[in-house]
């Protein structure tokens, strides 16, 4: 059992601190409350920013190493190196992938088949900053949102800069990046990036070979600005599989499946307008084109993917005279349509996808103090399947949803502010969940929810500290049930009513200008509400979580970063009678040094540094059918990344 009473005490501590500068913070731009860019947060929504300076200072090289230990936030890598990371809010466990929204500048990242977002598709050398919103946000955001959004800021030229970087690291770790940008002064910009990474990792079998290429123009006018970008991914893994007990006792490096692969190619386009009316009203539109083709081998079974996912998302925005101040109104349109197609050893499965929604926000001015936040969401769905072994003549299923929100924010003065927020929630059921349902089920119903939270966020000149209290309740949760279906094989069904109760606690303090402390606390408690497993608790969600930063420039250019992650044990995916052997707590600690010079960077960053052996994931399975066992995905154990850039 972990100490997390020690860093709930540490963290809390915080609070009576107040030396922690957060002005820089305070007049960020913020685009996650209204889809628009919007100084401060207007909508009774609890968001946490995470800087350039801080991503820097981290050390970290994927936003996968960011985003480990914050609030709220539960980070789940089967391979240790973020090619099969998925993320967790609001205590989701094996089917967090669907229902926490990951967006790259607004764009989704989220797929609508059971593949989680490919996180690895992100390059921090492109990353100006990361928001989190935490809670459902299904009226701004809309499917998949149901435990909050992660939405990842990407840089935009200001001046003729370019960066050369070059990195090595354990296991064959080589990396090698490069960027070019410009602004100039008739109002266009451009930017172009490359990143070239590979390695073996930690695990037999799991070799890595990554390119991401990124090119992007624009043309910013008075009234407006016109950008195209287009970004090609190639991503070829090797993929070591789950161990037994037994079997990570004996070698943990080892695999027992040394002929699985995924090779996955990616290629997004993307053009948008943003448009000034007149001072009061604007409009913005984006089409998105995204196509990715995955060939590989999983469990010893050959298949190939096919996605093909078009979007278009306009919408207005109105500042309307009222009440001393301005109404806040957004008007949006969601369109997506996705083709899928599956080869496997099943036969082919041949589906399309329709999403088409309607969305309204508006922020009331009430008075100097109080603001009202309201919204409402209409959302159709419509899932054509054809494939051989379910559904031979094909099947039709459609829906609709229309989902509310409300909430109330109070700000008596600039460094205090209340929020409580309701907000009902939902998640279409996912193409390839519709394949493989219970025989006496004839599709899935559409997950919904109710959250309800409240949150307090503290802010002086010197410090911040936030905290969040929640309770989300879903019906129709859908998920895999290793125990269903008709051969005992496992199908995916909606479970009986579950809840999850919670809170989030946050808090920052400097000492001297020259010492950041960053620390939170998270606990969650995830369970069955009624039915067989009532009481239980949801797998793969752990009840406590905590980390605690310390960011320290000992002099001028030259930073030192560690930061120790804590997080309780977790039941194993798919156990849901709570009976299976569970995935032990774990502590580590990770450090980084970073020094700039004359537009040299010299960076070092070691992982684990306590040389922990534990495991990331865990999920129930055959050993052999019909005997049930816990699977473990073996973490790797210390490991260094040492890089060397120039800008200039």
């Amino acid at each position: 059992m972990l100490h997390f009473s020690s860093f709930f005490i540490l963290i809390l501590v915080f609070s009576s601190i107040s030396l922690y500068s957060h002005a820089e913070e305070s007049e960020t731009m913020i685009v996650s409350a209204t889809r628009w860019e919007t100084q401060g947060i207007p909508t009774a929504s609890s968001i946490s920013i995470i800087g350039s300076e801080e991503i820097k200072n981290s050390g970290a090289r994927t936003v996968v190493e960011v985003l480990r230990g914050r609030g709220g936030l539960q980070i789940s890598d089967q391979n240790g190196d973020g090619s099969r990371a998925t993320i967790s809010m609001r205590g989701f466990g094996s089917n967090a992938q669907s229902n926490s929204l990951i967006l790259v500048d607004g764009r989704r990242l989220n797929n609508t088949d059971l593949a989680a977002p490919a996180l690895s598709t992100i390059s921090l050398k492109d990353v100006e900053r990361i928001e989190i919103v935490q809670g459902s946000s299904a009226v701004l955001f809309g499917d998949q949102a149901v435990g909050g959004v992660v939405n990842v800021i990407t840089r935009k030229p200001e001046e003729l800069r370019i960066e050369l970087n070059e990195g090595i690291g354990s296991y064959a770790t080589q990396t090698q990046t490069a960027s070019v940008e410009n602004a100039f002064s008739n109002g266009f910009s451009f930017r172009g990036s490359y990143q070239r990474l590979e390695g073996d990792n930690y695990r037999n079998n799991n070799e890595k070979l990554y390119r991401n290429g990124l090119g992007s123009i624009a043309y910013d006018w008075i009234a407006g600005r016109l950008f195209f970008e287009h970004q090609d991914i190639s991503e070829n893994i090797n993929l070591p599989g789950a161990l037994f007990a037994d079997q990570i006792r004996r070698n943990r490096k080892q695999t027992r499946f040394p002929t699985d692969f995924n090779d996955t190619d990616t290629g997004i386009t993307r053009v948008g307008i943003l448009y000034d009316i007149n001072k009061s009203w604007q409009v913005a539109a984006e089409f998105t084109n995204r196509r990715s083709n995955i060939d590989g081998i999983i469990s010893g079974g050959v298949f190939a993917q096919d996605r093909h996912n078009r979007s278009f998302n306009p919408r207005v925005r109105g500042l309307i005279p009222f009440n001393s101040s301005h109404l806040d109104i957004i008007l949006g349109f969601d369109l997506e349509d996705i083709d899928y197609e599956l080869t496997s050893a099943f036969g082919i499965t041949d589906s399309q996808e329709f999403v088409r929604s309607i969305y309204f926000q508006s922020v009331v001015p009430l008075s100097k103090e109080f603001s009202f936040t309201t919204g409402l969401r209409h959302a159709w769905h419509k899932e054509n399947i054809l494939i051989a072994f379910g559904f031979p003549d094909g099947a039709t299923f459609r829906d609709e949803q229309f989902i509310p929100t409300i909430g109330l924010s109070f700000q008596p003065n600039k460094n205090l502010r209340f929020n409580v927020k309701y907000e009902q929630n939902y998640r279409f059921p996912l193409i390839d969940e519709s394949t493989n349902v219970p025989t006496v089920v004839v599709g899935l119903n559409t997950q919904t929810g109710d959250s309800y939270e409240a949150s307090l966020d503290w802010r002086t000149s010197k410090h911040t500290s936030k905290i969040v209290f929640y309770h989300l309740a879903l019906e129709n949760e859908i998920d895999f049930d290793p125990t269903a279906g008709a051969f005992g094989g496992g199908a995916n069904t909606n479970l009986e009513p579950t809840k999850r109760n919670g809170l989030i606690f946050e808090a920052s303090a400097s000492i001297f200008d020259s010492v950041n402390l960053r620390g939170q606390y998270s606990y969650v408690d995830a369970t069955f509400d009624k039915g067989l497993n009532a009481g239980n608790l949801i797998p793969f969600v752990a009840k406590h979580r905590a980390s605690l930063r310390l960011d320290y420039e000992i002099f001028n250019k030259f930073n030192f970063f560690t930061e120790i992650l804590a997080i309780d044990e977790r039941i194993a995916s798919g156990d849901y009678e709570n009976s299976a052997a569970s995935l032990a707590g774990y502590t580590v600690v990770n450090l980084s040094v970073n020094h700039d010079y004359r537009g040299i960077n010299l960076s070092a960053r070691l992982n684990n540094i306590l040389d922990k052996e534990y495991s990331d994931f865990a999920a129930t399975a055959f050993n052999p059918f019909p005997t049930i066992e816990t699977g473990f995905s073996p973490a790797p154990e210390r490991n260094f990344f040492l890089s060397i850039g120039y800008t200039f």
